[in-house]
């Protein structure tokens, strides 16, 4: 009973610490910096806790870079029309999003433009109210 009794209170308190270790946007990427990148897809993660795409992009010296971007999770994706396969390795795509505050190769995402110029958003009811 005891050993019961303890199990409620401190499974409760393990599990808070999980709950509010989601970090916290304005610190990994700045809102005054948006921009845009073109590239072609090297990886899909299309799981949680984030979409992510990997995109080899070209800069202004001629270097090619990896990006890592990335999105909203895959439900909340996928209630926006995407879908596990809408972008594939080897596809060549444009993302606008905000860069990060200090790695200046990761970005959020808010919108693709794929290559037929159809647009995805990746933009959260929060965003659009902050704006």
């Amino acid at each position: 009973m005891i050993a019961r009794t303890c199990i409620l209170f401190i499974l409760p308190l393990l599990l808070a610490g999980n709950a509010n270790a989601h970090h916290s946007y304005a610190a990994e990427f700045d809102r005054d910096a948006p921009m845009t990148i073109e590239g072609v897809v090297t990886e899909v993660w299309f799981k949680s806790p984030h979409v992510r795409y990997y995109l080899t992009v070209t800069d202004e010296d001629g270097n090619k870079v990896t990006w890592d971007t990335r999105g909203l999770t895959p439900v909340k994706l996928v209630r926006q029309g995407w879908m596990k396969d809408t972008i594939k390795v080897g596809d060549r795509i444009k993302i606008f999003g905000h860069v990060g505050r200090t790695n200046k190769t990761i970005m959020s995402i808010l919108d693709v433009t794929l290559a037929d110029g159809s647009v995805l958003t990746s933009r959260s009811v929060a965003y659009d109210i902050k704006n």
